[in-house]
This record gives structure tokens, C-alpha cells and sequence, in this order.
């Protein structure tokens, strides 16, 4: 039986169409520490309505902006110093959710949750960084993801949607995907996902992603 879930005014979903397009493909990442005590700097976004921080010797790369909110927004992403993509920041996004109820249940697991207090919603959601992974039913691959996202993670049947809200009418992604080696099991693709969590690269992502806030 399919569902349609429609948030826009009250809640923010994300939608299957733009879960593809805006993912992060990052190659594998590195699991040994990158950096002890690395130096930061502070990046606000162009239209000057956010801002956070991040490791200096990481660049950030303006991008098309991918808003379908009239009122705009901004699309950026967070590379290394060897050019792998670490993370995406997308606003103006306005999305729908359409989905069918799979045979088997999909299973969802939480490995970290932070609250973003800092990071407010004019539709009045609470805001929070998350690490989490998904194990889709019949034989779908596996995913795991770093993310701000609003409130709890719904229908996870559907898929990972790494959305916050954050204007009256629209949202935005600031996220990025654990990816493992090709070939990779799936039982592999999880002890890569549980290790990634003790890496120095993760405590930087975990921290530049909760530094995300309102500027004005």
C-alpha cells in the first residue's frame, strides 16, 4: 500500500528524487586519525544565513544552488585537502515523500545524537546532529549517514532523509555518507560504519556539523 507524506509549512521530509542527487559520494574514508589539533575557521554561507565552522585544511566549494523554495537558498561542499567530498550543505529545499511499505521491516540504527540548540527553526523543530545506518529489506544496500536533521527519524522504511527545517516554507541538508570499499559485504560495511565513529575525521565532521547556527 503506498503512502504520500507532504511536509512543507509543518515539518520537513526529504524527498526520494532529490535523496540521489544531493547524496555525498565520498570515496572511502580514512580510519586512522587525520589530525590531533587541527586549526578552524569559520565559513558563512553567501546569502550570509548561516555559518559554521571548519578544519582549515578543509576547502569549502560554492555550488549551483539546488533551491526550489522561490525565496532561494544555497548549495555547497565540504571537500579534504585530496579533494574527497566529506559533506554537502543544500537550503531553499522544499520536499515531498512518497513511499510503499516494504514486506520486511528495514532496520534503523542511532550510533550518536547531539542536540543543535543553536541552529533555529521558524518552524519551530529542534535541530540535532546524527550518525546513524540503515539496513533496507529486500536485498537493498546498506547506508549510513552524518547529518543534521529535525526531530526523529520517520518512516525509516523509506530511506535515510538527512533534512532539518529551517525557513517557514523550506529546509536544508547538511550531511554526508560513510562510504566503504567496493565489494564490501554488507556485515564489512558495518564494522567499517561502527570503527568510523573512533576516527579523528568523524570527531571533525561530528563537530563542524554541530557548529552549524543561524547568522543573523
Amino acid at each position: 500500500m503506498a503512502r504520500n507524506i507532504t511536509a512543507r509549512n509543518s515539518g520537513l521530509l526529504a524527498a526520494a528524487l532529490l535523496l540521489t542527487s544531493i547524496s555525498s559520494c565520498a570515496a572511502p574514508p580514512q580510519e586512522g586519525p587525520t589530525s590531533s589539533a587541527p586549526e578552524w575557521a569559520t565559513y558563512t554561507t553567501a546569502d550570509s544565513s548561516l555559518r559554521f565552522e571548519h578544519p582549515s585544511g578543509w576547502d569549502i566549494r560554492e555550488l549551483p544552488a539546488r533551491a526550489n523554495d522561490p525565496a532561494g537558498g544555497v548549495s555547497l561542499e565540504v571537500v579534504d585537502d585530496g579533494g574527497r567530498v566529506l559533506a554537502r550543505l543544500d537550503t531553499g529545499i522544499i520536499t515531498d515523500l512518497s513511499c510503499s511499505e516494504p514486506a520486511e521491516p528495514a532496520s534503523y540504527v542511532e550510533y550518536e545524537s547531539v542536540p543543535m540548540p543553536a541552529l533555529e527553526s521558524k518552524q519551530g523543530s529542534d535541530q540535532r546532529f546524527v550518525y546513524r545506518s540503515l539496513a533496507p529489506s529486500g536485498g537493498l544496500a546498506a547506508q549510513a549517514t552524518y547529518a543534521v536533521v529535525s526531530g526523529q527519524q520517520q518512516s525509516p522504511e523509506c530511506g535515510l532523509f538527512d533534512f532539518f527545517t529551517l525557513t517557514e516554507s523550506s529546509g536544508g541538508r547538511f550531511a554526508g555518507e560513510y562510504a566503504a570499499g567496493s565489494g564490501a559485504s554488507q556485515e564489512e560495511y558495518f564494522e567499517g560504519v561502527s570503527r568510523y565513529r573512533e576516527t579523528q575525521e568523524y570527531r571533525d565532521l561530528r563537530e563542524m556539523l554541530t557548529s552549524l547556527r543561524n547568522a543573523d
